[in-house]
């Protein structure tokens, strides 16, 4: 029997680097996924590779900084399955850049869809797991979200913090209250994906999608009374403190 077994799963950012690979990872391992990106073809990809797998995936596009959107979303899920037992929130994007040179708007954005748009899934999430019986949101989150490294690039390092302190206290909300609704926060280092890696270079050193995703697995598949919620990892090469 696989781990994920009549699972359903919801995965943000699905087009395309570590959320495609958490995708498909979690449908090896029997989940259906329910895959959300803006961009449609992306995500329509990624689904047509999982059932092409023997797998179950469903494609929903839509924008996560849209509170309608993410509302609907989740109305969705809970028609189309009546629950969610696994959300992994992996959209997000990163301005990089020093602050002099930094548009305010880059760093809105950021927030916009590194934090607002990760409340808005997790308020989602918590109001349909709290009718089911529980389950797993885990946020994608950066070694960012422990340490600045250099010091640049405030703006990505802001919402990644932000993000940190807003899953611990979402986490903290849940524990102790019987809901068996375990909050978590999987921290990668550099990722070799077309978000930082373009032109597509051979970056042997950096992580890849699945090993990050496999990070994820590993929280997903923990045991309903057990939170594993903090998950750091980065490569040898990398120096994040």
């Amino acid at each position: 029997m696989n781990q994920l077994d009549k699972k359903i799963c919801l995965v943000t950012g699905a087009g395309r680097g570590i959320g495609s690979a958490v995708a498909e990872l979690l449908a090896q391992h029997g989940a259906t996924v329910v895959l959300n990106a803006r961009t449609a073809s992306t995500i329509e990809q990624v689904a047509a590779s999982i059932t092409a797998s023997g797998g179950t995936a469903h494609a929903i596009a839509g924008d996560v900084t849209d509170e309608n959107f993410v509302a609907q979303l989740f109305e969705n899920i809970r028609e189309r399955y009546g629950r969610v037992d696994v959300v992994v929130n992996s959209a997000g994007m990163a301005p990089f850049g020093p602050i002099e040179d930094l548009p305010v708007e880059a760093f809105r954005r950021g927030l916009e869809l590194n934090v607002t748009a990760v409340f808005l899934c997790m308020q989602q999430a918590v109001r349909l797991m709290k009718t089911s019986g529980g389950g797993k949101i885990i946020n994608i989150g950066s070694v960012r979200s422990h340490w600045t490294e250099a010091g640049d690039s405030g703006a990505y390092n802001a919402s990644k913090y932000g993000l940190r302190a807003l899953t611990e206290s979402v986490a903290r909300q849940m524990h102790g209250t019987d809901s068996n609704i375990a909050v978590s926060l999987v921290c990668p280092g550099v990722v070799d994906t077309p978000l930082t890696n373009p032109n597509g270079e051979p970056r042997p050193g950096w992580l890849t999608p699945l090993t990050v995703a496999q990070a994820v697995l590993h929280a997903a598949t923990a045991p309903p009374d057990v939170n594993i919620f903090d998950i750091t990892l980065f490569p040898m090469e990398q120096k994040p403190w």
